[in-house]
């Protein structure tokens, strides 16, 4: 009991010298690029939580925009099962928290989730007082998962992933992450590798089911050939304009990329770039760099002001992406050009049937990269190869048509893990005796 005690007052403190130690850096982006400013006073407790207890809650917990994306399907099935429930959506990235409220208008409350301090969380569990949790993926907060336990709440991870870094990080820290899985009463992973990551750092096998990989059930809305026309003749495209989108770009990835572009343009003058930053706080800094590089480009917020003549269109709205993706004869997903971020979701482009592009910093989406390059369906490049790679893809239509269909080949065959996970977390809800549609029916 001491050890507890002891382990979990080094835990607060640990969290509260983190704190002091990020705190010039937040404060340098809260007044100077206007972050933090929207979710400052949802993290801290003050805003968000006014909730009534009059019925059930279940709680999901996506930390940012893939993991929202991830579980859009699955909130909306749990929602048509468990009607009578409330549902929270919780962010911590304010792109997430945007994402949530754009594709998940059914939930009944959009918030982002407090810091893990204790006398924040603990107010806070105690006023939503949830029936199920569910966190996606890697987002581990222990004070929040063990005053959720502690309120009676049943714990389920989904899309659970785990790296070989994390792995060995958890495996140092053995008595912590011991402390951490213990809570989980059931956990859903993407593979059978992630699975045998987990037992390894000590998680009991029979809480572990393989459920495949949520993002693949995402929704990815089509627009008509006329669709794709207009938006096109909106963005100042011509119907034979090759377009190349970037999508997810992260510093310093914009000023490698729109330099090899200046040299790609000398041999395709009129290839057009859609440009798509991965964070809105970025906005600016972007801006500023397209300026030194005297390039032409336009915002598209001021697309009405558009000549035609620009080489560049900065999307400066959020929700844009998989819109541009769709307009586009190439994919290039950021995040796979800087060793900070590891990658994002590269199967997005294959649901329009376009080839997708990435370099080598693709730790954190190994399965991805599996996938893309057994189905012959994407092309991982180097910075070296990347401008020669995109030459080949926009002068022969063969190619890129043959890669974009292997890539929807491969996405729609690999659908059915919400169907899986769904049914996982059923098995867990009457175990906890929690009513479904049909007992609530009878």
């Amino acid at each position: 009991m001491r050890v507890n005690r002891l382990f979990f007052l080094l835990y607060e403190m640990s969290l509260w010298l983190l704190a002091i130690l990020a705190t010039p850096k937040m404060l340098y982006y809260f007044f100077i690029h206007g972050k933090y400013r929207h979710s400052l006073w949802y993290r801290l407790g003050f805003k968000g939580f006014e909730i009534s207890q009059e019925h059930p809650l279940i709680w999901i917990h996506a930390v940012s925009l893939g993991e929202t994306k991830a579980v859009i399907a699955l909130a909306r099935e749990l929602k048509l099962t468990y009607p009578h429930h409330r549902l929270l959506i919780s962010s911590v990235t304010e792109t997430g928290h945007a994402e949530a409220k754009r594709s998940l208008p059914f939930a009944n409350y959009h918030v982002y989730l407090p810091f893990d301090f204790y006398f924040i969380i603990k107010k806070i569990v105690r006023k939503t007082a949830p029936q199920l949790v569910i966190i996606c993926e890697s987002d581990f907060w222990l004070n929040f998962m063990r005053l959720t336990k502690q309120e009676g709440a049943a714990l389920v991870l989904v899309n659970g992933k785990l790296s070989q870094k994390s792995t060995a990080r958890f495996k140092v820290f053995h008595f912590f992450s011991k402390k951490l899985f213990s809570l989980f009463d059931l956990l859903c992973v993407q593979n059978s590798l992630y699975k045998e990551r987990f037992v390894d750092i000590g998680v009991q096998e029979e809480k572990l089911h393989v459920t495949g990989n949520l993002k693949l059930d995402d929704e990815y809305p089509q627009l008509t050939k006329e669709g794709v026309y207009a938006w096109r003749e909106k963005l100042g495209i011509s119907p034979e304009q090759p377009v190349l989108t970037i999508g997810s770009s992260h510093y310093p990835e914009e000023q490698m990329l729109i330099r090899m572009l200046k040299e790609l343009w000398n041999q395709i003058p009129d290839l057009k770039a859609i440009l798509v930053p991965r964070h809105p706080e970025r906005f600016k800094e972007v801006v500023a760099f397209l300026e030194k590089e005297r390039l032409k480009w336009i915002n598209f917020t001021d697309i009405n002001r558009r000549t035609g003549k620009e080489q560049v269109i900065l999307i400066d709205a959020m929700g844009m992406l998989r819109m541009c993706y769709q307009l586009s004869d190439i994919a290039i997903v950021g995040g796979s050009f800087t060793l900070k971020v590891g990658g994002h979701n590269i199967l997005e482009p294959c649901w329009y049937g376009k080839p997708v592009i990435f370099g080598l910093s693709m730790y954190s989406q190994l399965e991805l990269v599996d996938l893309i390059k057994q189905a012959e369906a994407g092309i991982q490049v180097s910075e070296q190869e990347l401008q020669k790679v995109l030459e080949i893809l926009l002068i022969d239509s063969s190619i890129r048509e043959e890669i974009g269909q292997n890539g929807l080949a491969l996405v729609q065959s690999l659908r059915g893990s919400t169907k899986r996970t769904l049914q996982t977390i059923t098995d867990l809800f009457q175990k906890f005796k929690f009513p479904s549609t049909d007992t609530l029916k009878a």
